[in-house]
């Protein structure tokens, strides 16, 4: 998106001089090198959160926006006493999928390296499933693998990159990830894996089916014992993904 900005009378004419003395390229430099150096002195994060508050935009979004990684986010919000609606709150959020293809965003793919739910990923993968991610994340991608190879993990194989041309523009408080990722969901009819609340509601309403990646742990629950059930509960707790202890019981009810 383009914008205009309106500059005129002796505040126009100082630019131009700038430009003239060869300081600035050009006025449209002046005013991006400003713009620039007011937003360093502003409280981007908390700005962020209450658009996250009164305004709901996504947790992706706000992430985005404050130009913060999702662990700081998360621990901002936590020390504002605000919960981040990660997670699965709700039963069907976290019900077992069904054989397909599934498109995830940014957050969900830091989600299922964060609590090794990736695992669960290569197993259903074998069995069917799909799981995907657009090119613009493949270098994030490249380090949370990385990282799992320096704690002994193998590789995983679970998730496939597709080339995706992202959006200039968004839709409403969400990022160009998700707006891409729910767009991509579309055109191959695959559903959305996402672990973020407001992500999923969005997707519904775009009548796309989507759910939270506890619906990986719900898909598998009777093939782990109980301990690597309980590991993979307590991982993704400690993201921190909601997940309430109802949705708990019923899988230890196996």
């Amino acid at each position: 998106m383009v914008l205009s900005v309106e500059i005129s009378g002796l505040l126009e004419e100082r630019l131009r001089r700038l430009v003239d003395l060869g300081i600035y390229a050009s006025v449209a430099e002046i005013v991006r090198e400003a713009v620039r150096t007011l937003l360093k002195e502003m409280d981007l994060k908390k700005i962020a959160l209450e658009m996250y508050i009164k305004k709901e935009a996504s947790f992706q979004y706000i992430t985005e926006f404050a130009e913060e990684t999702y662990d700081t986010m998360i621990d901002y919000m936590l020390s504002k006493e605000v919960i981040p609606l990660i997670g699965a709150p709700k039963k069907e959020d976290a019900i077992p999928l069904y054989p397909g293809s599934y498109v995830l965003d940014s957050l969900t793919l830091y989600v299922v390296y964060k609590s090794n739910i990736v695992d669960l990923l290569s197993i259903l993968r074998k069995k069917g499933y799909r799981f995907v991610i657009l090119d613009n994340l493949s270098s994030s991608l490249d380090v949370l693998e990385a990282k799992r190879l320096l704690k002994g993990f193998k590789y995983s194989r679970a998730i496939e990159v597709v080339s995706r041309k992202i959006p200039k523009e968004r839709k409403g408080l969400h990022s160009l990830n998700e707006i891409a990722s729910l767009y991509y969901a579309s055109e191959i009819k695959a559903k959305v894996l996402s672990d973020d609340l407001r992500t999923r509601e969005l997707a519904r309403r775009m009548g796309l089916e989507a759910f939270s990646s506890a619906s990986v742990i719900a898909t598998l629950y009777d093939e782990l014992d109980h301990i690597k059930l309980n590991e993979y509960i307590y991982s993704y707790r400690s993201v921190p993904c909601i997940l309430p202890q109802e949705i708990i019981d019923l899988w230890k009810k196996r």
